[in-house]
């Protein structure tokens, strides 16, 4: 009996070995970065440890919750110096201090504060409470007793009926306070250390609404007073960093969702990518920039220049799954890197800690922000080896090169890594060395060159020296055809008699302006080829052949259309023909000089980027200018005639796009319609 026991059990051992499968502590959520306007997968950069609530806070000791064990509705989390962790439990009407791990520590304010929606604690361990039920700022000491209140500030610059109801709350090393109120969309409140009103700081600009400006100029004053007025967005949170530089976070805002403040106020991250309802922005010691969207619960990082390095986690749908957030309120970092995100929802806080890939990444960067960059070329090596895509790792490996003095690798990995600046640096040392090495030589062929056209010159006047060439040539420039693809070079130096010659002398075809389109396009590609990458607005591999040709196509067609529409009906005397034959020719400034300009970008760097810009702007004018001379000239208009002309033009042209969008429009109901239609037939037949 005993021998078969054994065997069963030997039996069931095998069995369950055989049977087992590997199994894998994986996350709810993808991590990603943003390059290039697209989301690129990476792998993970956090992972959920556990979750921290009221009862894993306080357990079955009552006492220490004093009956309130649920963390209910907070609002604000904040990490002092010593890793300490401060929860606004806002409905409980009090502050809950924590340890770096959880553990209860005690209760501050409890009976003396009404609404606490933000907390902060300095480094002399004082505890700043924005109390919004009691209308005031509330100081605890380092002993949690009641140090001083901060009520509503008394200056008239403030506002007799400006109300004071404070949400979040900073100080910084000077002792400045700063406060977001509700509906203080001036900006942050900034006070003094006795709490005297010294200004606002930092605040939000309107949006710019189209339809609000088109309003604003054709509307009259008695419908402009019924307008509501457009105003800035009151930042929802703040940080503040080491250096004193202040962080903000707004939600409802297209663009600046994350601002980074020096102490003028002006945001040195400059319109960083975000998302648009951010909830709470922290900065841990490094300077990293940590933030976490309320909708799309989404966790970003950044670095301290703004560089988006990671997007994680996401919004819980009711997977109640460790990892995910359900309308998140607050973002804290501990020393040594855990994320702590409070969700006011669940009313709880979700403890991520970085992986080994993200860990590694923070020592290259660590080096990479002091200066280090030899010292941090081997663990960016590393974090390349475990992913090649990542930019910012490709821009430390460059900046070891040029610190090294190896400029052509450098300018190989700014290139990678798309970081306009140093690639510029690189190529300007790597064109310092070329023009050193090759400036002799370029003097001499530039001579050489100028010395062969003299000699060419002299000996066809003095000997008839390649007469043929020329008779050649002066005969091919008088064929007709040839004539019309060359007049725009006349045109460029005598733009009212050209359009005068285009329009009675024959001097343009609609095969030879067709044959210039054609020329444009080609000229166009050329362009977004060719053009540096320090200047250019498109990366090759982004280019769409047949999306370049509608850009194109579809624009002028719309102009030559409208044109010939509005002219009809203003007496304009130009036929359809000739407006289109004129509107290509105008352009030919662009087709003349695209291909010189696109060439010469590849020799210029950034600090040279005004000759390359003004030499564009300059064609764009001279072409602009050119059309404006064309519907003068060919619809035989003065000049007031000639500018209403061009404006309803461009109106007519506003309109076809809007028609144009709802046929577009209308077209995918109908072909939805029609494709449900047959669905339902083929279910009903099958």
């Amino acid at each position: 009996m005993f021998e078969f026991k054994r065997i069963i059990i030997l039996l069931a051992a095998i069995a369950l070995l055989l049977s087992c499968s590997t199994a894998y502590a994986d996350v709810p959520y993808n991590t990603f970065t943003i390059d290039g306007g697209k989301g690129i997968m990476m792998q993970n950069a956090y992972t959920p440890v556990g979750a921290i609530d009221g009862y894993s806070i306080f357990g079955e000791n009552e006492a220490a919750s004093k009956g309130k064990v649920e963390l209910r509705n907070p609002q604000d989390i904040f990490v002092d110096n010593e890793d300490n962790v401060y929860i606004a439990d806002t409905d409980n009407g009090r502050i809950v201090e924590l340890d770096s791990w959880g553990n209860f520590i005690r209760i501050i304010g409890d009976g003396q504060l009404k609404q606490p929606k933000g907390v902060f604690v300095t480094e002399t361990h004082d505890i700043y409470v924005a109390d919004y039920g009691k209308q005031s700022v509330i100081v605890f000491g380092p002993d949690g007793k009641l140090k001083s209140t901060i009520g509503k500030p008394k200056s008239k610059l403030y506002g007799k009926d400006t109300p004071f109801k404070p949400q979040k709350v900073i100080v910084d090393k000077r002792g400045s306070i700063y406060i977001i109120g509700e509906g203080l969309i001036q900006g942050l409140v900034r006070l003094s250390p006795e709490g005297k009103f010294l200004g606002y700081f930092g605040g939000n600009r309107a949006g710019f609404n189209l339809l609000k400006t088109l309003q604003r100029i054709f509307y009259t004053k008695q419908q402009l007073s019924k307008m509501t007025r457009e105003m800035p967005i009151s930042p929802t949170n703040l940080a503040v960093d080491d250096e004193g530089l202040i962080y903000t976070s707004t939600t409802g805002i297209n663009g600046g969702a994350i601002k980074k403040l020096n102490v003028a106020g002006k945001d040195l991250l400059g319109g960083t990518w975000s998302l648009n309802q951010v909830s709470d922005v922290t900065v841990d010691r490094m300077g990293n920039i940590f933030a976490v969207d309320a909708v799309e619960g989404l966790i970003l990082e950044y670095n301290r220049d703004g560089n988006l390095m990671f997007v994680f986690s996401g919004s819980d749908t009711g997977e109640q799954r460790l990892g995910l957030l359900r309308a998140p309120t607050g973002i804290a970092v501990t020393s040594d890197g855990r994320l702590l995100v409070l969700s006011g929802e669940r009313g709880n806080v979700q403890v991520f800690k970085q992986t080994a890939f993200t860990a590694l990444v923070h020592e290259a960067l660590g080096l990479y922000l002091d200066g280090k960059y030899v010292q941090s070329r081997e663990p960016w090596n590393e974090v390349l080896r475990q992913n090649s895509l990542f930019s910012l790792a490709h821009t430390g490996i460059g900046l070891a090169y040029f610190k090294e003095g190896n400029y052509k690798d450098a300018f190989a990995e700014f290139q990678f890594s798309k970081n306009k600046a140093e690639y510029s640096n690189a190529y300007w040392e790597l064109r310092r060395i070329w023009i050193m090495d090759h400036a002799v030589d370029v003097a001499f062929v530039f001579a050489g060159v100028i010395v062969l056209y003299a000699a060419v010159r002299f000996s066809y006047r003095r000997f008839s020296f390649g007469s043929p060439v020329v008779r050649g040539w002066t005969a091919v420039k008088e064929q007709s055809f040839i004539a019309q693809l060359l007049h725009p070079f006349r045109m460029l130096r005598h733009p009212i008699d050209g359009y005068y010659e285009l329009e009675h002398n024959g001097k343009a075809s609609v095969a030879s302006a067709t044959l210039l389109l054609v020329l444009m396009y080609a000229v166009r590609l050329f362009g977004l080829y060719t053009t540096n990458f320090l200047f250019a607005t498109m990366e090759p591999l982004q280019i769409n052949l047949v999306t370049e040709l509608l850009k194109l196509i579809l624009p002028l067609f719309a102009w030559v259309i409208s044109n010939y529409l509005v002219s009809v009906i203003n007496d304009g005397e130009g036929s359809f023909k000739n407006i289109y034959k004129g509107t290509v020719y105008a352009l030919s400034p662009y087709i003349i000089f695209a291909i010189p300009l696109a060439i010469l970008s590849r020799g210029l760097t950034l600090m040279e980027g005004v000759i390359y810009n003004y030499s564009y702007d300059f064609v764009i004018i001279w072409s602009a200018l050119l059309i404006f001379i064309m519907v003068k000239e060919i619809h035989g208009y003065e000049i007031k005639e000639t500018v209403r002309n061009i404006v309803l033009t461009l109106i007519g042209m506003l309109i076809m796009a809007f028609v144009a969008f709802i046929l577009f429009g209308l077209s995918n109901q109908v072909w939805e319609f029609v494709y449900s239609l047959f669905q339902e037939v083929n279910l009903r037949v099958h």
